[in-house]
């Protein structure tokens, strides 16, 4: 059977290749099936699909949308949604723009401590659709000489307790799953891991969550195997991915990941109508 991963990220988001180059790597791999998930927004998926007929790879419809849940960061994957639906890509503007209005404003509350940070230099690095974030402003202090790695950079400037610091803007996790379900499309806790807290992750549940990221390729089997008994026990789909970004060690993970098969027939079987 061919591989199946359903969270990639290209340099329409947060990842370093283009979606061509995330193909090759999928058709050199053997990967039968891929979702394109970029965050908050569509642009990477739209490239990608001339591209992935070209090349016999089965693409699904993705996105990974930011959002928020008693002041916590959630991460939502919402798969087979139409993906010209009004409401969906008018929020998507609305979190990409306060995403970028967000690290502008660090941007001059790092100058204000006479941190001059280029602009330009950054805007370079955050790939197709300027999806600005924190990690670009890490780089460019590691860059420029403020800090040796991004641990320092966070500590430093970019954290929560930090001056230059600004509150994320997003929607809450109920408004985003709701504007799935009227896009016609299929919603996921992503990675839920790292939200650390399972009193939230019930709580979504209630919200009307379709499924869960239970197979994600950077969590170990007690944690597969407690997420995988939440979904079961709470009749959710089970979804995998190896949350590719191109970083690091990321390039060998996606390679040798695949999902579990019945990942795509428990995803198929919850697809809707838009």
């Amino acid at each position: 059977m061919k591989k199946i991963d359903l969270h990639v990220h290209t340099n329409f988001s947060d990842g370093i290749y283009s979606p061509r180059e995330v193909l090759e790597l999928a058709k050199e791999s053997d990967h039968g099936v891929i979702s394109i998930t970029d965050h908050d927004n569509l642009g990477g998926y739209r490239n990608a699909i001339e591209i992935a007929k070209e090349m016999n790879i089965e693409l699904i419809p993705g996105v990974e949308i930011s959002c928020l849940h008693k002041e916590k960061d959630v991460h939502i994957l919402a798969y087979y949604l139409d993906t010209k639906n009004k409401e969906i890509n008018d929020i998507l503007k609305v979190i990409y723009d306060n995403r970028f209005h967000r690290a502008n404003s660090m941007i001059d509350k790092l100058k204000e401590q006479g941190i001059d940070l280029d602009r330009e230099q950054i805007y370079q690095r955050s790939g197709e659709n300027n999806y600005l974030g924190r990690p670009h402003l890490a780089w460019a202090l590691i860059e420029n000489g403020y800090c040796k790695n991004k641990y320092e950079a966070f500590e430093k400037y970019l954290g929560e307790h930090c001056y230059a610091y600004v509150p994320k803007t997003s929607p809450s996790v109920e408004k985003i799953i709701k504007v799935i379900r009227n896009a016609g499309g299929i919603s996921v806790i992503a990675h839920p891991f790292t939200l650390r807290n399972d009193e939230l992750i019930y709580d979504i549940i209630k919200f009307g969550i379709d499924g869960m990221e239970v197979f994600y390729a950077k969590s170990n089997d007690e944690t597969v195997m407690h997420y995988n008994e939440i979904a079961q026990n709470n009749l959710l789909i089970r979804t995998g991915g190896s949350d590719f970004h191109g970083e690091g060690l990321d390039t060998e993970i996606f390679k040798n990941y695949s999902a579990p098969d019945f990942v795509l027939e428990e995803l198929k079987s919850k697809r809707r109508s838009s």
